[in-house]
Protein backbone atom coordinates (compact mmCIF):
# COMPACT_ATOMS: atom_id res chain seq x y z
CA UNK A 1 0.00 0.00 0.00
CA UNK A 2 1.30 3.56 -0.16
CA UNK A 3 1.97 5.99 2.08
CA UNK A 4 -0.73 7.87 3.02
CA UNK A 5 -1.32 11.72 3.49
CA UNK A 6 -2.54 12.41 6.88
CA UNK A 7 -4.77 14.71 5.08
CA UNK A 8 -6.23 12.76 2.63
CA UNK A 9 -6.83 9.56 5.05
CA UNK A 10 -8.51 11.83 7.27
CA UNK A 11 -11.04 12.80 4.41
CA UNK A 12 -10.97 8.78 3.51
CA UNK A 13 -12.13 8.31 7.14
CA UNK A 14 -14.92 10.72 7.24
CA UNK A 15 -16.63 9.45 3.55
CA UNK A 16 -16.69 5.62 5.09
CA UNK A 17 -18.04 7.26 7.79
CA UNK A 18 -20.42 8.19 5.35
CA UNK A 19 -21.26 5.09 4.02
CA UNK A 20 -21.69 3.73 6.84
CA UNK A 21 -24.92 5.86 7.62
CA UNK A 22 -25.29 6.36 4.10
CA UNK A 23 -24.57 3.21 1.85
CA UNK A 24 -25.61 3.89 -1.61
CA UNK A 25 -24.41 7.77 -1.02
CA UNK A 26 -22.66 8.30 -4.64
CA UNK A 27 -20.41 11.23 -3.53
CA UNK A 28 -18.93 9.19 -1.22
CA UNK A 29 -18.46 6.42 -3.76
CA UNK A 30 -16.71 8.50 -6.17
CA UNK A 31 -14.76 10.32 -4.10
CA UNK A 32 -13.36 6.74 -2.14
CA UNK A 33 -12.99 5.04 -5.67
CA UNK A 34 -10.34 7.76 -6.53
CA UNK A 35 -8.92 7.99 -3.32
CA UNK A 36 -8.11 4.46 -3.14
CA UNK A 37 -6.44 4.42 -6.10
CA UNK A 38 -4.50 6.87 -5.08
CA UNK A 39 -3.14 5.21 -1.82
CA UNK A 40 -2.55 1.64 -3.51
CA UNK A 41 -5.64 0.01 -1.96
CA UNK A 42 -7.00 -1.91 -5.13
CA UNK A 43 -9.28 -4.34 -3.50
CA UNK A 44 -11.06 -1.36 -1.39
CA UNK A 45 -11.21 0.59 -4.77
CA UNK A 46 -12.33 -2.52 -7.43
CA UNK A 47 -15.36 -3.18 -4.51
CA UNK A 48 -16.01 0.69 -4.53
CA UNK A 49 -15.76 0.92 -8.36
CA UNK A 50 -18.65 -2.06 -8.55
CA UNK A 51 -20.71 -0.48 -6.08
CA UNK A 52 -20.39 2.40 -7.83
CA UNK A 53 -21.16 0.97 -11.17
CA UNK A 54 -24.36 -0.45 -9.41
CA UNK A 55 -25.29 3.26 -7.65
CA UNK A 56 -25.33 5.08 -11.27
CA UNK A 57 -26.96 2.55 -13.00
CA UNK A 58 -29.82 2.67 -10.45
CA UNK A 59 -30.08 6.28 -11.24
CA UNK A 60 -29.77 5.50 -15.08
CA UNK A 61 -26.48 7.28 -15.30
CA UNK A 62 -25.02 6.11 -18.16
CA UNK A 63 -22.76 8.40 -19.07
CA UNK A 64 -20.97 8.23 -16.13
CA UNK A 65 -21.73 4.35 -15.80
CA UNK A 66 -19.84 3.62 -18.51
CA UNK A 67 -16.90 5.71 -17.20
CA UNK A 68 -16.39 4.26 -14.35
CA UNK A 69 -16.85 0.77 -16.30
CA UNK A 70 -13.78 1.57 -17.78
CA UNK A 71 -12.04 2.27 -14.81
CA UNK A 72 -12.84 -1.51 -13.92
CA UNK A 73 -10.97 -2.04 -16.93
CA UNK A 74 -7.68 -2.93 -14.75
CA UNK A 75 -10.04 -5.28 -12.62
CA UNK A 76 -10.88 -7.10 -16.23
CA UNK A 77 -9.65 -10.71 -14.78
CA UNK A 78 -11.84 -10.35 -11.80
CA UNK A 79 -15.48 -12.12 -12.18
CA UNK A 80 -17.02 -9.20 -9.62
CA UNK A 81 -15.70 -6.44 -12.10
CA UNK A 82 -16.13 -8.44 -15.76
CA UNK A 83 -20.06 -8.71 -14.12
CA UNK A 84 -20.40 -4.89 -12.84
CA UNK A 85 -19.11 -4.30 -16.75
CA UNK A 86 -21.83 -6.63 -18.54
CA UNK A 87 -24.13 -4.50 -16.52
CA UNK A 88 -23.49 -1.33 -17.65
CA UNK A 89 -23.11 -2.70 -21.63
CA UNK A 90 -26.67 -4.32 -21.16
CA UNK A 91 -28.28 -1.32 -19.39
CA UNK A 92 -26.71 0.92 -22.45
CA UNK A 93 -28.20 -1.88 -24.99
CA UNK A 94 -31.10 -1.57 -23.39
CA UNK A 95 -31.62 2.10 -24.48
CA UNK A 96 -30.58 1.85 -27.96
CA UNK A 97 -33.78 1.59 -29.96
CA UNK A 98 -33.78 -1.49 -31.92
CA UNK A 99 -30.70 -3.13 -30.85
CA UNK A 100 -30.51 -6.64 -31.84
CA UNK A 101 -27.77 -7.93 -29.50
CA UNK A 102 -25.40 -7.49 -26.97
CA UNK A 103 -22.52 -6.11 -27.85
CA UNK A 104 -19.31 -7.74 -27.89
CA UNK A 105 -17.41 -7.58 -24.72
CA UNK A 106 -13.51 -8.63 -25.47
CA UNK A 107 -12.78 -5.34 -26.17
CA UNK A 108 -13.84 -3.39 -23.28
CA UNK A 109 -14.03 -0.28 -22.21
CA UNK A 110 -13.92 0.24 -25.89
CA UNK A 111 -17.19 -1.26 -26.66
CA UNK A 112 -18.78 0.76 -23.65
CA UNK A 113 -17.98 3.78 -25.35
CA UNK A 114 -19.30 3.34 -28.39
CA UNK A 115 -22.25 2.30 -26.78
CA UNK A 116 -22.58 5.68 -24.99
CA UNK A 117 -22.43 7.95 -27.90
CA UNK A 118 -26.06 6.04 -29.18
CA UNK A 119 -27.37 7.25 -26.14
CA UNK A 120 -26.00 10.62 -24.88
CA UNK A 121 -28.55 12.93 -27.28
CA UNK A 122 -31.32 11.17 -25.30
CA UNK A 123 -30.14 12.57 -21.75
CA UNK A 124 -29.41 15.74 -23.37
CA UNK A 125 -31.40 19.21 -21.65
CA UNK A 126 -32.98 16.11 -19.28
CA UNK A 127 -33.69 15.70 -15.66
CA UNK A 128 -30.81 12.71 -15.70
CA UNK A 129 -28.44 15.76 -17.74
CA UNK A 130 -29.25 18.06 -14.97
CA UNK A 131 -28.20 14.90 -12.47
CA UNK A 132 -25.18 14.38 -14.28
CA UNK A 133 -23.61 18.00 -14.30
CA UNK A 134 -25.07 18.07 -10.16
CA UNK A 135 -23.01 15.18 -9.47
CA UNK A 136 -19.58 16.34 -11.00
CA UNK A 137 -20.23 19.51 -9.69
CA UNK A 138 -20.38 18.77 -6.67
CA UNK A 139 -17.30 16.36 -6.84
CA UNK A 140 -14.98 19.04 -7.84
CA UNK A 141 -16.23 21.33 -5.44
CA UNK A 142 -15.90 18.72 -2.88
CA UNK A 143 -11.99 18.75 -4.06
CA UNK A 144 -11.78 22.76 -3.65
CA UNK A 145 -13.42 22.48 0.14
CA UNK A 146 -10.27 20.01 0.84
CA UNK A 147 -7.67 22.33 -0.95
CA UNK A 148 -9.45 24.85 1.34
CA UNK A 149 -8.52 22.93 3.93
CA UNK A 150 -4.90 22.30 2.87
CA UNK A 151 -3.68 25.41 2.15
CA UNK A 152 -5.10 26.48 5.79
CA UNK A 153 -7.25 29.28 4.25
CA UNK A 154 -10.44 28.42 6.37
CA UNK A 155 -10.78 26.74 9.81
CA UNK A 156 -11.19 23.45 9.76
CA UNK A 157 -14.71 22.87 11.01
CA UNK A 158 -15.62 25.52 9.05
CA UNK A 159 -14.52 23.56 5.59
CA UNK A 160 -16.34 20.24 7.03
CA UNK A 161 -19.40 22.63 7.82
CA UNK A 162 -19.29 23.19 3.78
CA UNK A 163 -18.99 19.76 2.83
CA UNK A 164 -21.45 18.42 4.62
CA UNK A 165 -23.67 21.01 3.00
CA UNK A 166 -22.53 19.49 0.10
CA UNK A 167 -22.93 16.13 0.48
CA UNK A 168 -26.24 16.18 1.91
CA UNK A 169 -27.98 18.57 -0.41
CA UNK A 170 -31.06 16.35 -2.42
CA UNK A 171 -30.64 15.60 -6.02
CA UNK A 172 -33.13 17.45 -8.02
CA UNK A 173 -34.43 17.82 -11.73
CA UNK A 174 -33.79 21.69 -11.29
CA UNK A 175 -30.57 23.22 -12.13
CA UNK A 176 -29.47 24.52 -8.81
CA UNK A 177 -26.02 26.01 -8.35
CA UNK A 178 -23.23 23.47 -6.47
CA UNK A 179 -20.94 26.13 -5.27
CA UNK A 180 -18.57 26.00 -2.45
CA UNK A 181 -17.71 29.32 -2.66
CA UNK A 182 -21.39 30.54 -2.84
CA UNK A 183 -22.21 28.06 0.18
CA UNK A 184 -19.48 29.69 2.16
CA UNK A 185 -21.07 32.87 1.49
CA UNK A 186 -24.39 31.58 2.90
CA UNK A 187 -23.03 30.52 5.84
CA UNK A 188 -19.92 32.58 6.65
CA UNK A 189 -20.05 35.96 4.88
CA UNK A 190 -17.60 37.49 6.62
CA UNK A 191 -14.61 35.02 5.48
CA UNK A 192 -15.72 35.39 1.95
CA UNK A 193 -13.93 38.03 1.11
CA UNK A 194 -10.66 37.18 2.20
CA UNK A 195 -11.11 33.37 1.19
CA UNK A 196 -11.55 34.61 -2.97
CA UNK A 197 -8.54 36.97 -2.22
CA UNK A 198 -6.32 33.78 -1.21
CA UNK A 199 -8.37 31.62 -4.13
CA UNK A 200 -7.17 34.46 -6.71
CA UNK A 201 -3.80 34.08 -6.06
CA UNK A 202 -3.56 30.49 -6.41
CA UNK A 203 -4.81 30.61 -10.08
CA UNK A 204 -4.38 32.72 -12.91
CA UNK A 205 -7.54 33.86 -13.57
CA UNK A 206 -8.33 37.63 -12.72
CA UNK A 207 -11.02 39.03 -10.57
CA UNK A 208 -13.86 40.83 -12.05
CA UNK A 209 -16.56 42.98 -10.98
CA UNK A 210 -19.42 41.63 -12.93
CA UNK A 211 -22.09 43.90 -11.81
CA UNK A 212 -20.31 46.68 -14.29
CA UNK A 213 -21.59 44.64 -17.39
CA UNK A 214 -24.34 43.74 -19.12
CA UNK A 215 -25.11 40.39 -20.36
CA UNK A 216 -24.97 40.24 -23.92
CA UNK A 217 -27.53 38.15 -25.32
CA UNK A 218 -25.62 36.73 -27.76
CA UNK A 219 -23.01 36.12 -25.47
CA UNK A 220 -25.97 34.00 -23.51
CA UNK A 221 -26.08 31.78 -26.19
CA UNK A 222 -22.88 30.12 -25.99
CA UNK A 223 -23.63 27.71 -23.09
CA UNK A 224 -26.73 26.04 -22.04
CA UNK A 225 -28.82 27.53 -19.33
CA UNK A 226 -28.54 24.24 -17.10
CA UNK A 227 -24.71 24.63 -17.62
CA UNK A 228 -24.51 27.79 -16.49
CA UNK A 229 -26.97 27.52 -13.50
CA UNK A 230 -25.32 24.21 -12.20
CA UNK A 231 -21.71 24.33 -12.58
CA UNK A 232 -21.29 28.35 -12.05
CA UNK A 233 -19.92 29.57 -15.13
CA UNK A 234 -21.48 32.45 -16.68
CA UNK A 235 -20.54 33.56 -20.45
CA UNK A 236 -21.27 37.42 -20.18
CA UNK A 237 -19.73 38.82 -23.37
CA UNK A 238 -18.41 38.27 -26.82
CA UNK A 239 -15.36 40.02 -27.90
CA UNK A 240 -14.16 39.27 -31.41
CA UNK A 241 -15.88 35.90 -31.35
CA UNK A 242 -14.08 34.72 -27.97
CA UNK A 243 -16.22 34.29 -24.82
CA UNK A 244 -15.81 36.10 -21.77
CA UNK A 245 -16.70 34.16 -18.63
CA UNK A 246 -17.25 34.99 -15.33
CA UNK A 247 -16.97 31.60 -12.60
CA UNK A 248 -16.75 30.93 -8.78
CA UNK A 249 -14.18 28.33 -8.86
CA UNK A 250 -11.04 29.51 -10.93
CA UNK A 251 -8.96 26.81 -9.63
CA UNK A 252 -11.12 24.31 -12.01
CA UNK A 253 -8.78 23.70 -15.01
CA UNK A 254 -11.28 20.82 -15.92
CA UNK A 255 -14.00 23.00 -16.01
CA UNK A 256 -12.88 26.08 -18.26
CA UNK A 257 -11.59 23.19 -20.50
CA UNK A 258 -15.54 21.35 -20.64
CA UNK A 259 -16.79 25.47 -20.79
CA UNK A 260 -14.83 25.78 -23.57
CA UNK A 261 -15.87 22.93 -25.48
CA UNK A 262 -19.15 23.24 -24.89
CA UNK A 263 -19.17 26.72 -26.16
CA UNK A 264 -17.34 26.43 -29.09
CA UNK A 265 -14.78 28.92 -29.03
CA UNK A 266 -12.20 30.54 -27.53
CA UNK A 267 -12.81 31.42 -23.77
CA UNK A 268 -11.48 34.26 -21.32
CA UNK A 269 -12.53 33.20 -18.19
CA UNK A 270 -12.95 36.01 -14.81
CA UNK A 271 -13.69 35.10 -11.11
CA UNK A 272 -16.48 37.14 -9.88
CA UNK A 273 -18.00 37.35 -5.80
CA UNK A 274 -21.09 34.97 -4.92
CA UNK A 275 -23.45 37.31 -4.57
CA UNK A 276 -22.72 39.13 -7.53
CA UNK A 277 -22.74 36.18 -9.94
CA UNK A 278 -26.42 35.00 -8.32
CA UNK A 279 -27.62 38.34 -9.09
CA UNK A 280 -26.69 38.43 -12.83
CA UNK A 281 -27.66 34.68 -13.60
CA UNK A 282 -30.92 35.24 -12.45
CA UNK A 283 -30.73 37.02 -15.95
CA UNK A 284 -30.23 33.96 -17.53
CA UNK A 285 -32.48 31.69 -19.12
Amino acid sequence: MAEKDPKLGEAIAFFEQMLQTMPLDRTSLEFLSVAYEQTGQSEKQRECLIRLVDCLVRENDLDNAQTIAARLSAFRFDPAACAAVERVAEKIQGQVIGAPSKPDYAGWPQSLENAGQSTAATFQDSGLEIHALSRSAAAAEMELVWFWKEREFLPKEVCMDVLHILTERPATDHPVLISALALLDEQHPELTERLMAEMQRASDVPPLPLELFELQPAAMQALAPSFVHVKGVLPFALVGGEVLVALLNPLNRALQEETAARAGKPCHFFFTHPRVWQQVAQSFV
